[in-house]
């Protein structure tokens, strides 16, 4: 987790499923402080969560008002993104499926019911799940949105023996092979192959067959989560964003 920027952890963390259809405003950027276990680095804060700070704590979060400090004693509730920001969202996430149709079958729920199905645990936002798209969409090209000034990050489910991925660029037409270690379920994209916006690569792991992904930068920074969903709704990543609506909750 070294690599991700507080700014990517914020990101992520803000599309965590919910209990209900409200939606957490606050995302812990850093805690430190005898309150520091109760505020995981990334973790979304829920509406009705009562934040309670003893003198010495130091919790920095990011909000609709951007990033700012919180510092102990305080007790304040966490609060909810607002109506406005909901209604955009959701224009969102029906435009995504208008322009991409398949969309909805592929963690099990309709975006145009505007609701979320029960579904197994997806893989967080800012991983491209190398395994699911060779079991599932193995034909079809994903745009893949990286926040700038990161990497990618591949997963897989199944890590219990070694696996071989092959890397094939479209642009230069060169093959790489990697050992993907037992036991081990993300791995970071080698640093010396290019991962600018645009690149196009052919990922096959264990031989199963190739999937595509071409990778989309988008901003590093974000001020709300409509603003991060909007930046993948222009650059098409549209499992990603189908993975956030799925994980917020939203109704």
């Amino acid at each position: 987790m070294g690599a991700v920027s507080r700014t990517s952890l914020a990101m992520a963390a803000a599309t965590l499923a919910l209990a209900s259809s409200a939606f957490a405003q606050i995302v812990v950027l850093q805690a430190r402080g005898p309150s520091a276990g109760a505020y995981p680095q990334g973790s979304v804060l829920a509406p009705n969560r009562v934040i309670s700070l003893r003198a010495g704590d130091r919790l920095e979060v990011l909000d609709a008002a951007g990033s700012h400090v919180l510092t102990g004693p305080v007790t304040m509730p966490a609060r909810q993104v607002d109506t406005g920001s909901k209604v955009a969202l959701q224009d969102i996430f029906k435009r995504a499926n208008a322009s991409h149709s398949g969309i909805a079958a592929v963690r099990g729920f309709s975006l145009d019911e505007g609701k979320a199905a029960p579904a197994p645990e997806a893989t967080p936002l800012w991983r491209a799940d190398v395994e699911s798209w060779q079991q599932g969409e193995p034909a079809d090209p994903h745009n893949f949105c990286v926040a700038h000034g990161q990497a990618p990050v591949l997963a897989r489910e199944t890590a219990t023996s070694e696996g071989s991925l092959t890397i094939y660029s479209d642009a230069t037409k060169a093959t790489r092979a990697i050992v993907w270690p037992a036991g081990v379920t993300e791995l970071a994209w080698p640093a010396d192959i290019p991962h600018a916006d645009g690149q196009l690569y052919a990922l096959n792991l264990n031989g199963a067959g190739a999937t595509q992904v071409r990778w989309r930068e988008i901003p590093g920074q974000a001020s709300s989560l409509t603003d991060m969903a909007r930046a993948m709704l222009d650059a098409g990543c549209y499992d990603q964003l189908d993975t956030l609506q799925s994980q917020v909750g939203m109704k």
